[in-house]
């Protein structure tokens, strides 16, 4: 039975192809072809073995995805696409019966042929393609007039629906525990594997499907790191600095925010530093409204912060979240990226200082009237007492 999308925003990708004028858009990229089939498939990084969404402007024209056959039937389950196609890899038949072409390009040419797609102006993924399949589809597209949507599939991707919000929060939500349940377990004598652990048990027990990441810093080995993703077995110390940043997924979705921590003391300058670094990206992620621009945001964000630290050396103070980990608005200087409502955003902040990098991170959903701050209950004080 046919169902309507809830991830994919089928209107604002319509928007788009009208805007541009494109006939048909075709994608290959993990994220992209996820979201328009709402199938989260494995596999689709490996080049040899594409996942391909074809969408067409023209209603009467219906989308056609392209599989794997080893994924088929499971793609004919959970994709709202209805014409599911299979190439012949890693098996040659499955329980389903139907007709598996020899290789992807056959499946992709039958689709074009069917669908009369000749002299048309099609979009696809440009730079961001693995120049062998780039070459395949310069050749299967002859006739057609190819263009490079990456950055406006961004743009569409960038204001979320109801239920992408939903997972995304969800995931927000647990890491915030998550946090709670790493920073109770700082204390001398634990090993940051420990702080790993009670994490990871802590999101997968409050109902993530998945750990997406935990990067520890922890001791003079790695405090210095943005992002060190195993632990070391390091056993902390009085004095120690630690940090982590971490996101618990949700059906794909995953959460990203970072606090900061020093055992037991910590000196002036580093209090003054934390002080500092959150009391600006509070202020900031209270002004972020809808209309202002990516590069606005960065303008505004370093600028308070240099008034404490003089040549902060952040290129960017944060980007949106979804499907990708760092999605528009990108915020830095030349960013032009409009905020709309429906943006989810991350704000961070992070700045050296005796061999440890202070880091922090929010996470907020923006709405027509403003914005609601979903890690404002994170604690967020530096000095964890033991």
């Amino acid at each position: 039975m046919p169902r309507t999308p809830t991830i994919f925003n089928e209107a604002r990708m319509r928007a788009m192809m009208d805007r541009k004028g494109l006939d048909l858009v075709i994608v290959r990229g993990v994220e992209n072809s996820r979201y328009i089939s709402e199938f989260f498939h494995n596999g689709g990084n490996l080049g040899y073995r594409p996942f391909c969404v074809f969408y067409f402007r023209d209603p009467a024209k219906k989308p056609a995805f392209v599989v794997p056959a080893v994924d088929l039937h499971l793609a004919m389950t959970l994709t709202w696409i209805e014409d599911v196609r299979a190439y012949a890899m890693a098996e040659f038949f499955t329980d389903v019966d139907t007709h598996f072409y020899d290789d992807f390009a056959g499946a992709a040419q039958a689709i074009l042929a069917e669908r009369g797609v000749k002299g048309m102006k099609v979009g696809t993924e440009g730079d961001n393609l693995t120049s062998g399949f780039r070459t395949l589809m310069d050749g299967i597209l002859a006739g057609n007039s190819v263009e490079d949507i990456s950055f406006d599939m961004e743009m569409v991707r960038m204001v979320k629906t109801p239920e992408e919000i939903r997972r995304l929060k969800l995931a927000t939500e647990i890491t915030v525990k998550a946090h709670a349940a790493f920073r109770a377990a700082i204390r001398p004598g634990a090993t940051d594997n420990d702080l790993h652990r009670a994490a990871c048990l802590t999101m997968l027990q409050e109902g993530a499907t998945a750990v997406n990441f935990i990067n520890v810093g922890a001791g003079p080995a790695n405090s210095f790191a943005a992002h060190d993703p195993f632990p070391r077995g390091y056993t902390l110390q009085h004095g120690d600095f630690v940090k982590v940043d971490m996101g618990a997924q949700v059906l794909g979705y995953s959460a990203d925010f970072v606090r900061s921590y020093f055992i037991g003391t910590a000196s002036q300058r580093q209090q003054d530093i934390w002080k500092w670094l959150n009391e600006v990206q509070l202020e900031l992620c209270a002004w972020i409204r809808p209309g202002v621009t990516g590069g606005e945001i960065f303008d505004r964000g370093y600028k308070h912060i240099s008034k404490y630290l003089e040549k902060f050396p952040r290129e960017f103070l944060g980007h949106g979240i979804g499907l990708g980990s760092h999605e528009q608005p990108r915020m830095n200087a030349v960013n032009r990226t409009v905020v709309e409502p429906d943006s989810v955003l991350c704000v961070e902040y992070s700045y050296y200082c005796d061999g440890v990098r202070h880091h922090t991170e929010e996470t907020f959903h923006v709405h027509a009237t403003g914005n609601d701050h979903w890690t404002k209950d994170c604690p967020r004080e530096l000095i964890v007492k033991v």
